[in-house]
């Protein structure tokens, strides 16, 4: 994508998912699916670690992203990422796990963009598997049992810090 194209995509979208009810339109079932496809890559489960279905992952990105206290450049930059990658590759769900993997492996030694696109993806699919349960990720506290974390306490009883 050349700069002044997603230059133009930032600021559309910047202006168009102020409000939840625009949000909520642009992510697709299929998209979802995609997204969810390209964090299984990101987040495989290892004989230690969780996949990323596993601690909630997509569950986690949707739930927070919606929310009007996240970043408002990082829910343009995801959504407008997702659009380019299901452009680029629209046979993405058709590959094979390995081919999906080589896929995003050379997409992001290639592109400064989609590994800008994918690090963000990992930002928060770390926040997903390490973050309170409460926030929609960590399933069962899986990411934590996985690093044998003992959870701080008190533990948040209300999300985003409203007032208890």
């Amino acid at each position: 994508m050349k700069r002044r194209e997603f230059i133009k995509f930032t600021s559309i979208g910047i202006i168009a998912l102020n409000s939840s009810t625009v949000f909520a339109k642009v992510f697709t079932k299929e998209s979802l699916v995609i997204l969810d496809e390209v964090y299984e890559v990101l987040f495989p489960k290892t004989l230690k670690m969780p996949s990323s279905k596993e601690f909630g992952a997509l569950n986690f990105l949707v739930k927070n992203i919606a929310h009007k206290s996240f970043d408002n450049s990082d829910k343009t930059f995801i959504i407008q990422g997702l659009k380019d990658f299901s452009s680029s590759f629209p046979n993405f769900m058709y590959l094979g796990k390995n081919e999906k993997k080589i896929l995003i492996q050379e997409m992001s030694n290639t592109n400064d963009y989609a590994q800008s696109w994918l690090s963000k993806l990992v930002y928060y699919g770390i926040e997903a598997m390490l973050g309170d349960p409460m926030y929609g990720g960590n399933k069962k506290q899986i990411g934590w049992n996985s690093v044998k974390h003992k959870a701080g306490y008190p533990r948040p009883k209300l999300k985003y810090g409203q007032k208890i």
